[in-house]
């Protein structure tokens, strides 16, 4: 269908959704049983969303349009509680996280949808494979050539996004020695990384509907960009971060792509040109491998240091962008996470390291989700 006239959206407004794990004790692992959970619920939400995923293991929950972070985590509070009591009653389990960490993909259903059956059919057991669990942030823009420059200058901290949130070391059963290994799985994808370049919004247009025309693509949304504008919504949809282990950590988040958001557009610090995707890849790659002690290269200058430390100095530039946004607290918690290394893959890492076997870890993520 032709791309949608961009809706204008109240500035740096949020949507925010997440992909959790449907887990059946005492084995721990994933359940297929999300659609009754769907149903079960269907009465019981009054505000955000609870919804299908790709296959009947995963549970999606959104928000709807949060001026700021307290809305959203209010939002989801509300539907945590629902969604646990409910699950509570079917004997299963919720949890966070990137990967299941020993879930086998040939045991996989894809959920009944005409859309999902399109994409089976198209891509078959790729995905199967994408029982992975992810994070997805809107934030609000005026016009669609707004949408563009944010696009563009959110494309320069995926690798900040990627580390802050990993939370998929495992896959499979073995440790991947990847701090986020769920984005390696979309690498087989036509459509996996950064959106081809546009200049403005009105060359957007123009490479959409040549995708359409050849019918590559039916709507906006077959384009699983790492970050794509969503026009009918008004947004920018932030789109590599894994599921973290609590909400906590997943609006933090959220207010640090709020903030760096209002920053980049009330700034606008970059002249954005296709040269500036010239080492996106191997940026991205070196936050999945290594997390926030991967190693971030500027584009221009050469400049290298670690993810984790341009994180820091980015914090003093954001932090008066985030307090009309009441996004401070996100940011101080940032902080907190970088300067004590406090990630969610060195958490797991610790508990195998002492021994802990990979069902009882997925039995912590339920209970650190529960609390």
């Amino acid at each position: 269908m032709p791309l949608k006239p961009f809706a204008a959206s109240e500035p740096y407004t949020l949507g925010v959704e997440l992909e959790l794990q449907v887990v059946s004790p005492p084995g721990y692992n994933l359940s297929q049983e999300s659609s009754t959970l769907i149903s079960a619920l269907e009465n019981r939400v009054n505000a955000g969303e609870v919804k299908h995923d790709i296959t009947e293991s995963m549970l999606e929950i959104a928000t709807g349009v949060c001026r700021d972070i307290n809305q959203a985590a209010a939002e989801f509070a509300a539907l945590q509680r629902e969604i646990l009591a409910c699950a509570q009653q079917h004997h299963l389990i919720i949890s966070g996280g990137g990967t299941h960490p020993f879930q086998k993909w040939q045991r996989q259903e894809v959920c009944a949808s005409e859309r999902y059956a399109r994409t089976l059919e198209l891509f078959g057991y790729l995905i199967k494979q994408a029982t992975v669990f992810g994070q997805h942030v809107h934030v609000g823009c005026r016009t669609g050539e707004e949408a563009i420059y944010l696009m563009h200058g959110l494309s320069r901290f995926v690798p900040h996004f990627v580390a802050l949130s990993a939370s998929s070391p495992y896959m499979q059963g073995s440790d991947t020695g990847f701090a986020s290994s769920r984005l390696n799985i979309f690498s087989a994808f036509p459509d996996n990384g950064p959106a081809p370049f546009a200049a403005d919004w009105t060359q957007f247009e123009k490479m959409y509907a040549r995708l359409e025309g050849t019918r590559v693509v039916q709507s906006i949304k077959d384009l699983h960009w790492d970050i794509r504008p969503s026009p009918g919504f008004g947004t920018v949809e932030v789109r590599v971060m894994d599921t973290p282990l609590t909400l906590e950590r997943a609006i933090n988040i959220a207010g640090f792509i709020q903030a760096l958001s209002h920053w980049l557009l009330d700034a606008r610090p970059y002249k954005h040109k296709a040269e500036d995707y010239l080492i996106y890849r191997f940026n991205r790659f070196q936050a999945c491998r290594y997390g926030l002690d991967g190693m971030l290269t500027d584009v221009c200058t050469g400049e290298q240091r670690t993810i984790g430390e341009d994180i820091l100095c980015l914090l003093d530039t954001l932090e008066r962008y985030a307090r009309p946004l009441n996004a401070d607290s996100a940011l101080e918690a940032i902080h907190r996470y970088v300067k004590n290394n406090d990630s969610d893959v060195h958490r797991i890492r610790e508990f195998t390291a002492d021994g802990g076997s990979l069902s009882e870890l997925v039995r912590l993520h339920g209970d650190i989700w529960a609390a």
